[in-house]
C-alpha cells in the first residue's frame, strides 16, 4: 500500500498553548502590580535617598578638590562633612531661634491678625456691596481654617527632626564611603556602556555642583532682600519669611511665588496697602531675580533652559509634592546628562563619522 508523502494543504492551527504559560502571566501581572503598589508607598523614601544622593553628589567637588592638593580621601571627606555640618549648626544657631521666637509672636497676633483681616473684608464689602451675594454664597475662604494645623506644629517639627537625622546620616555614609555605590553603579551597566556612563555621571557630578552653589548664593540674595524690605515695612514675621525666601529658591521660579502668599496674607491683616506694596515687591523681585540673576549665576554651570527646568519642576511637584519641587532641578540634571552622552553624543559621533567618510 503506497503511502502519500505530501498531504493535502489545509489550514494550519497553532499548537495549543499549555496551562502554565497563562499562570505565569498571571503571576508575572501580580508581581508587577505588587511591585508598583510598592514603590507608590515608599515613593517619599525613594525621593528622600535621591535627595542624599544630590547633596553628596554636590559634596563631592570640594572633596575632589582637595584631593587635587594632596590630601587624603578619608581626610578631604572628614574636612568637607565637618564644614558641612558646622555650616548646617551656624545657620540653625544664628536663625532657628529668631524664627521660633517670630513663630511665637505670629501664633500669639493669629487672633489679633484673623480680626483685622476680617474687619478689612467688612469695610471692602461696605464700600462694595455688589460682594456682599459672593460672601452670602459662601465663596470666601475660611479665615480660621487657613491658620489651622498650628496645633500640630510640634508634631510636624519631630517628624521633620526625624527626617533630618534621617537625611543626614544618609549624606556622611554616602561622602564617607562613595565606592560601593559607585562600583555597583557601574558594575550594573553593560560593558560597553560603563565608558558612557562614567560620563555621563562626571556631568552631572559637575550640574548638580552648579546647581548647589547657584541655588545658595540666589537664596541668600533673597534672604538679605526680604528680611530688610519685609523689616522696613514693619511685617510681622519678617525673619521667617526671609528664612522662606531662602530654602524655597532651591525651587525654581514656583518657589518666587510659593514663598509670597504667607507675608502678603499677614500684611493683609494688618493694612491692605501694605499687602499692596508687599505683593509688588515679590513680584519685582521674583521677576528680576528669576530673569537676570538667577540664570547669569546658574546658567552657565547646568547649561539647562529655563524653561524646562520650570516645567520639571511644575511636573514634579504636581506629581509628587514639595519634596518633589526640591529634588526637581537635579532630577533634571541627572537625565539631560545620561541623555545628552547615551543618545545625543553617539549620534554626533556617528555623524562626524560618515561626514569624515
Amino acid at each position: 500500500m503506497a503511502v502519500d508523502l505530501n498531504p493535502p494543504r489545509g489550514p494550519v492551527f497553532p499548537a495549543p498553548r499549555p496551562r502554565g504559560s497563562w499562570i505565569g502571566f498571571v503571576l508575572t501581572a501580580a508581581l508587577a502590580v505588587a511591585a508598583l503598589w510598592f514603590l507608590e508607598r515608599i515613593l517619599t523614601a525613594l525621593l528622600l535617598l535621591f535627595l542624599v544622593v544630590v547633596v553628596s553628589m554636590a559634596l563631592s567637588m570640594p572633596v575632589q578638590a582637595l584631593r587635587k592638593h594632596g590630601v587624603p580621601r578619608r581626610a578631604a571627606s572628614a574636612i568637607v562633612l565637618a564644614l558641612f555640618l558646622a555650616a548646617l549648626a551656624l545657620i540653625g544657631w544664628l536663625i532657628i531661634p529668631r524664627v521660633a521666637e517670630q513663630v511665637a509672636t505670629l501664633v500669639d497676633r493669629l487672633p489679633e491678625l484673623i480680626a483685622g483681616l476680617n474687619r478689612q473684608i467688612a469695610d471692602l464689602l461696605s464700600r462694595y456691596p455688589d460682594l456682599q451675594g459672593w460672601v452670602a454664597n459662601g465663596s470666601t475662604p475660611d479665615l480660621g481654617a487657613a491658620f489651622e494645623g498650628v496645633s500640630n506644629l510640634s508634631l510636624r517639627v519631630l517628624g521633620g527632626i526625624a527626617l533630618t537625622i534621617i537625611f543626614l546620616s544618609g549624606v556622611i555614609g554616602l561622602v564617607s564611603r562613595p565606592r560601593p555605590v559607585l562600583r555597583f553603579y557601574i558594575g550594573s551597566l553593560p560593558r560597553a556602556h560603563r565608558r558612557t556612563g562614567v560620563r555621563a555621571y562626571r556631568r552631572a557630578l559637575r550640574t548638580i555642583g552648579g546647581w548647589a552653589e547657584a541655588a545658595f548664593l540666589v537664596g541668600m540674595i533673597e534672604f538679605v532682600l526680604v528680611f530688610i524690605v519685609l523689616t522696613w515695612l514693619d511685617v510681622p514675621g519678617a525673619l521667617v519669611w526671609a528664612a522662606l525666601a531662602f530654602f524655597v529658591e532651591f525651587i525654581p521660579r514656583i518657589g518666587n511665588y510659593l514663598m509670597s502668599i504667607p507675608p502678603v496674607i499677614v500684611a493683609l491683616a494688618v493694612s491692605p496697602m501694605l499687602a499692596v506694596y508687599v505683593a509688588l515687591f515679590y513680584l519685582i523681585m521674583g521677576e528680576l531675580i528669576g530673569a537676570f540673576v538667577a540664570p547669569r549665576i546658574g546658567g552657565a554651570a547646568m547649561r539647562i533652559h529655563p524653561v524646562l527646568l520650570l516645567f520639571n519642576a511644575l511636573a514634579f511637584a504636581l506629581a509628587f509634592g514639595l519634596l518633589g519641587a526640591l529634588v526637581a532641578t537635579p532630577a533634571a540634571a541627572v537625565y539631560t546628562a545620561f541623555y545628552s552622552e547615551f543618545y545625543l553624543r553617539r549620534y554626533r559621533e556617528a555623524d562626524r563619522s560618515e561626514a569624515e567618510e
